[in-house]
């Protein structure tokens, strides 16, 4: 039986915070939801670069649903 490790590269670091709880994240985690973010940020043509060093993003519940237009930014 081998002792041996498989070391991977790690590209990202990544948190995620609920409620100002930190969510313990492994390696896989964090790499997956990084590339998903980068990817996604990829597609949007106002980011004026291919690879911010920092992408932030807050979500917060709002105590009711309301009605938006779905073809104007607020």
């Amino acid at each position: 039986m081998s002792t041996k490790h498989r070391v991977l590269k790690k590209n990202f670091e990544t948190e995620i915070r609920v409620d100002k709880v930190d969510l313990p994240l492994n390696h896989f985690v964090q790499e997956t939801l990084a590339n998903i973010m980068f990817g996604f940020l990829k597609t949007l043509k106002e980011i004026e670069t291919e690879e911010p060093t920092t992408i932030e993003v807050k979500i917060k519940r709002l105590p009711r649903s309301v009605e938006v237009d779905a073809h104007k930014y607020p």
